[in-house]
Parts: C-alpha cells; sequence; structure tokens
C-alpha cells in the first residue's frame, strides 16, 4: 500500500534555524529564522498554497501578526489600485502603533487608543479614518486565512473645514520660502499650486515635455495636462485647465532659463522630480508668522480665494478639477453669494406681502 502523501507543511531546519515549506519531498526556503517568525512563516505558507490553487488551513487570530497583514494586503493591491503610494502612507502610519500586536488585539479599544496616538502626533480624525479604514479593508482581504475576523472600529466622519491662508498671508509665506536658498524650488512648486490649485504631487510630477504617463504642459496652447493619457483614472479628477497670465510668465521664463525634465526641479537633484515641500512649507508659515498649513493646504487656499473672490461654482468645478458637491459642502459659505437671496427673505420675517405693498 502507497504512503499517504503529507501536505505542505512547515519545517523549522535544526541546523540554521530557518522555516521552510516542505512539500512533496521539496523544500521551498521562507528567509525567515527563528521562533520569532512562526507568525511571518504561517503567513508565507498560507501564500504558498494560495498561489498553487490549494485554501491553507485558517489561521487563529492570534497567530498573525497585524503588520504583516497590512503589508499582505498592500503587495496584493498595489499594482491594481491607481494611488498605490496613498496606500504606502497608510500602512507606514498605521506601523508603529501596531507593531508586536496580533489581529487579535484588533479591537474597539485599541483603534480608540490608535486614534488618541495619532491625535497627539498632530493627525485630524479624518486622517486617522482613512488610515483605520486600511485596516479594516486588510482584514476583509484576509478573512479567508482567519478562523474569526474582528470588526475595526472607525472615528465618526467629520464636515471639512480645511485651513487656508489669505493672499496677503501667502504672498508673506511665498516671500519666506524664496528668500532662503535652500527652498526656492519650494517657492515655486507653492507658487505653481496657487494658481492652479493641484494637488502637490501633480505639481511636482510634471514634465516639461509631452508624455503620455504622467502630467505635463503645453507652453504653446497654455494648456496644464494634470493627467497622461495612459494613466489611470481614480476618484480624484485631474483634467486640464488653462494656464492664468501670471503664472504662464514664470513657467515661460522657467523655460528660458533652466534645461529642467520637470516644471520645477532642486538644484541638487536635476531630472527629478521634488518629492515634498511639507518641512520647508512649514518653516516659512512660522517665519512668516501665519497658520501652519501643508501642501495640500495650498490647494484649499486657492479655492477658497476664488469662492471668496464671487466666483461661481461651476467654474471653481471645471477650473480646479473639484466636484460641484465637494465645491458646496467645503468651499461655498466663503462666497458672497452664499444664501443671498435667503438672507434678503430672512431680513422681512412677520412682514406679509400686504404690508410691503401699504395695505392694498
Amino acid at each position: 500500500m502507497p504512503r499517504q502523501k503529507k501536505p505542505a507543511r512547515l519545517y523549522e531546519r535544526p541546523d540554521t534555524g530557518e522555516w521552510i515549506i516542505r512539500d512533496a519531498g521539496k523544500d521551498t526556503r521562507t528567509g525567515l529564522r527563528g521562533a520569532g517568525k512562526t507568525a511571518a512563516a504561517e503567513s508565507a505558507l498560507a501564500r504558498y498554497l494560495t498561489e498553487r490553487g490549494r485554501a491553507p488551513a485558517p489561521l487563529d487570530p492570534d497567530q498573525l501578526p497585524v503588520n504583516l497583514l497590512v503589508a499582505d494586503y498592500a503587495e496584493a493591491r498595489s499594482s491594481e489600485i491607481a494611488d498605490p503610494d496613498r496606500l504606502d502612507y497608510a500602512a507606514v502610519a498605521l506601523a508603529p502603533f501596531w507593531s508586536g500586536k496580533t489581529v487579535s488585539d484588533i479591537t474597539e479599544h485599541s483603534c480608540k487608543l490608535y486614534l488618541k496616538d495619532r491625535e497627539k502626533a498632530g493627525r485630524s480624525r479624518s486622517t486617522v479614518r482613512r488610515e483605520l479604514s486600511t485596516l479594516r479593508a486588510a482584514i476583509k482581504h484576509s478573512k479567508a486565512r482567519l478562523t474569526k475576523v474582528p470588526d475595526v472600529w472607525l472615528p465618526a466622519e467629520t464636515d471639512p473645514r480645511p485651513d487656508y491662508l489669505t493672499r496677503d498671508e501667502f504672498a508673506a509665506v511665498l516671500w519666506q520660502l524664496w528668500r532662503q536658498k535652500r527652498s526656492k524650488h519650494a517657492a515655486r512648486i507653492a507658487l505653481c499650486q496657487f494658481y492652479t490649485g493641484s494637488r502637490p504631487a501633480t505639481v511636482s510630477n510634471t514634465t516639461r515635455k509631452k508624455r503620455r504617463d504622467g502630467p505635463w504642459l503645453d507652453l504653446v496652447q497654455r494648456i496644464w495636462w494634470r493627467r497622461g493619457d495612459d494613466e489611470k483614472k481614480t476618484s480624484k479628477e485631474r483634467r486640464p485647465h488653462r494656464i492664468p497670465d501670471r503664472l504662464m510668465a514664470h513657467l515661460l521664463r522657467w523655460n528660458r532659463l533652466y534645461d529642467w525634465v520637470y516644471v520645477v526641479e532642486h538644484v541638487r537633484r536635476p531630472g527629478k522630480p521634488v518629492s515634498d515641500i511639507g518641512k520647508a512649507l512649514e518653516s516659512a508659515c512660522e517665519r512668516a508668522g501665519v497658520l501652519r498649513i501643508t501642501p495640500h493646504g495650498i490647494k484649499h487656499t486657492a479655492i477658497t480665494l476664488f469662492i471668496r473672490s464671487g466666483g461661481s461654482i461651476e467654474d471653481a468645478a471645471e477650473y480646479f478639477s473639484t466636484s460641484p458637491e465637494t465645491i458646496i459642502r467645503t468651499y461655498w459659505h466663503h462666497s458672497p453669494y452664499h444664501q443671498q437671496q435667503i438672507a434678503a427673505q430672512v431680513s422681512t420675517l412677520g412682514r406679509t406681502e400686504m404690508h410691503r405693498n401699504g395695505g392694498k
């Protein structure tokens, strides 16, 4: 009678301590060593079986580390979504708090502790909600691997009230960026954001020549193409817009003076996009004595000032590539036309049409 074939299983080599996957007489190395890597080895076995069309035995929640769960989810989804960086940011943010914890440690109490921890670090509730939503998605992605699936508590959604600067405040910040030699590139990025209302990554990744895989400038037709034709579409619209005169003058001058690939480059990193201006912007705000804003806050500043100057919902939505619903919900209360007719009618409360016409 032939011997019964054993299922794929983990085996710790006594000589090296490395966990290997033994399947039908063939060993597959995992690169993991020691008792502290048992959970990671279990996860490697699960992936091995999944790749071969064999369902692995479900793990108890206390056998699967949270950070490994999130890492597996990020790896699986990175090639499927249009903005993998956003997923990576959430994974990095989650890692410190959940390090050393397993899925069984995910409770309403621990999620609330995570909220407090992130708020102490200066993160908003909406940011924490997005991060915990990533954790919830990771659990949902791996629910077939677990004997029990915990629920992830999320903070309540909050109405967006983004910070913004006045035109004079922004001018003061821009001057502080420009007067420092090491932050002139940040001044250029901020200026482009101010006149385009684009997100920081869109501006910094824009090239001066046409391409299909990213944003680019058409200085002849005066069009800023926020998205390349071959880029994946996301919920964040990036429609093209006309370049305003004030910004056009700067772009043409930079085009004459510098042999750049991107619209703005750092002098010490030629041929590469500017990665981040957050620290430079924070320092400039502090020196200018104004409210600290993030690079994304410049987009909020641009839209807010446009609406405050009397811009319409339709024009704001078209130029800033933002939905009309978002314009109404987040910015429209700044408009001089906001509830104008309603306020006029409320001013006459209690007066009837007959009274206004002298009783006739």
